[in-house]
């Protein structure tokens, strides 16, 4: 499975926000859980796992702000970048779900990749994106930040970008949505990312659920 491309859009998209469904996963034989090293205090390593990972509590050291989170059973670490890495239950179905957390260096709005510091200049930015429906935006407090939250949905027929990372342009493709809570951190903005189908929306933020509850950001 391809990630992004460098300084272009999401090559296989199914790894971030389960997109490009018209690739179907290939059959292969049922692959045993490794269980990543335990580091002091039971933390472990979010690693490469051809099957879903032990549940326990989890963190990618090279990510900062620091952070945690406890994965429930079913969940496989994809894409693990310095300013971007995410767990998805489903890989490689259309209903894909997705949790991803992020740095992002910019917001894609009406005038292209825009720079955002501040949480809530994002879901404005967002609103203004063409390609993208804006539901509801609200407060949001999550692993002791204070946040603001928005719900996007392509209904554009294309894929349509959403914000650029280091290794490229994160998008989302017609019939998914994306749940984005946004914080304002020392290190710069952060967003919590939730990612499944419209058909299967309320499925997607079920399963995310007990994850988004045991998000931390140890660090002031």
């Amino acid at each position: 499975m391809e990630g992004m491309t460098r300084g272009g859009r999401v090559a296989l998209t199914l790894a971030l926000v389960g997109l490009a469904v018209a690739c179907a996963p290939k059959t292969a034989p049922p692959a045993t859980p490794q269980s990543p090293p335990v580091a002091v205090g039971g933390v472990r390593e979010l690693t490469a796992s051809p099957a879903p990972l032990p549940p326990g509590t989890y963190t990618r050291t090279a990510f900062r702000p620091a952070v945690t989170l406890e994965l429930p059973e079913g969940w496989t670490s994809v894409n693990r970048f310095d300013d971007f890495f995410d767990v998805e239950q489903g890989v490689g179905s259309p209903d894909v779900i997705a949790v991803q957390i992020a740095r992002p260096r910019g917001i894609v709005g009406q005038a292209g990749v825009q720079s955002v510091g501040v949480a809530h200049e994002a879901c404005a930015v967002l609103a203004e994106n063409p390609g993208l429906t804006l539901g509801a935006s609200s407060h949001s407090r999550l692993g002791g930040l204070d946040g603001q939250v928005c719900v996007v949905e392509n209904g554009s027929g294309q894929h349509v970008g959403v914000m650029e990372l280091g290794p490229g342009t994160l998008g989302i493709d017609p019939g998914r949505k994306l749940w984005i809570a946004c914080f304002t951190t020392p290190q710069g903005l952060v967003a919590v990312m939730v990612g499944g189908s419209v058909a299967k929306w309320n499925e997607a933020l079920a399963a995310a659920e007990p994850i988004l509850q045991s998000i931390r950001f140890p660090e002031p």
